[in-house]
């Protein structure tokens, strides 16, 4: 983003580091970055458990210095590598350097379909941050997304909510927020709203950072009606990620210097002193994309949005890519493949797969025309 003329979480830090939370209070831009961290693997340098913790600072020295760094600090096509100079940035400011790193797990199961982490924050005496990670470069990690169409919770929401009852029982005196970027904000809503009623009580604030939402059944139960009043849901002008299934109708939407789905990139949210630079609601093609999907989510059956993720998915799973690197690193190979893997389908999935496709494109054409 060179010559870019706003302000990012990265100078954010530039301008707030060298106050401690101590002095001034988390705000939306610090839970942002504490969850933008979350991207980082960590593995075996950050401690597993809630017995031990690590200042930041020493948690970055050791990324830095680990053997596999070049490895490490690939965190694939969708992730932007500006996280690992925010890594820097925070672990050498008074702000975050002396936060405490605990309770790091990174869960990746091909055949139960997860892709699940997270991490937490100790960011003053009394205080914790829980942060979920979304969804990653695998592409295991994108079908998990996508089984969120047709299955009442996924491996990953389940872990979310063990995990934060864990963190909650052992910080019995901490008082607790939780939250999280595209999936992991729909994990940070799915566990605070499951969460046990006594834990719940020092639950302060819950942040989904342009994570898809639920239904409407779900966001109407008591758990998450519960949890409302402390959901702060932001989501860039140009909502696509965000605007998958429902949310709460307070949201604060904020200006992106990116186009269209790009703007999911954390980087290209504008800061404005210690928030995001608002805008007075999502940009129209963002209202349009979410009416049309939900529209045609809810026009299909469970069964047949199962059946259109697994031809999907299992078309993609034909390269024999595990990630989105290593689809797009030889695309046109790849694209045979897919070519050839979606030809030998059975010709009635074939079909209904292209149909149920179809029926999305019309869908977003009526809307369009409305608007």
């Amino acid at each position: 983003m060179a010559g870019k003329n706003f302000s990012d979480i990265c100078d954010y830090i530039d301008w707030r580091g060298d106050l401690s939370f101590e002095a001034s209070g988390l705000n939306e831009v610090d839970a942002l970055i504490f969850c933008q961290l979350s991207y980082i693997n960590f593995s075996a340098l950050a401690p597993a458990g809630f017995e031990k913790s690590m200042p930041l600072s020493s948690l970055s020295d050791r990324f830095f210095a680990s053997p596999d760094f070049e490895e490490r600090s690939n965190l694939g096509l969708l992730i932007d590598p500006k996280t690992i100079e925010l890594l820097k940035k925070a672990a050498s400011s008074v702000r975050f350097g002396c936060v405490g790193v605990t309770g790091f797990v990174s869960e990746y199961d091909r055949a139960l379909e997860e892709q699940f982490c997270a991490v937490t924050f100790l960011y003053k005496k009394r205080a914790a941050f829980v942060a979920f990670r979304g969804t990653d470069d695998t592409i295991v990690g994108w079908k998990e997304d996508c089984n969120l169409a047709f299955m009442e919770s996924v491996p990953a929401q389940q872990d979310a909510l063990a995990y934060l009852e864990d963190a909650a029982s052992v910080f019995k005196k901490m008082q607790f927020t939780a939250g999280g970027h595209s999936k992991g904000g729909n994990l940070a809503l799915y566990a605070g709203a499951q969460l046990s009623a006594k834990a719940k009580k020092r639950l302060e604030a819950v942040y989904n950072f342009d994570g898809p939402g639920f239904s409407l059944e779900a966001l109407e139960s008591e758990p998450f009606r519960a949890i409302e009043p402390l959901v702060h849901s932001v989501f860039p002008q140009y909502s696509v990620i965000g605007m998958l299934f429902h949310h709460f109708k307070a949201y604060k939407a904020v200006v992106s210097s990116e186009m269209l789905v790009l703007q999911h990139n954390p980087f290209s949210w504008a800061v404005c002193g210690a928030s995001f630079c608002a805008k007075d609601g999502l940009d129209a093609g963002s209202e349009v994309f979410f009416t049309s999907f939900n529209k045609w989510f809810e026009n299909i059956t469970p069964s047949q949005r199962k059946q259109f993720v697994e031809t999907l998915f299992g078309v993609l799973l034909a390269t024999n890519a595990t990630t989105n690197s290593e689809l797009s690193r030889d695309w046109i190979k790849n694209s045979g493949k897919i070519i050839k893997a979606f030809a030998k389908l059975d010709g009635e999935i074939r079909d209904e797969a292209l149909r149920i496709a179809g029926e999305f494109v019309k869908t977003i054409a009526k809307e369009s025309i409305k608007r």
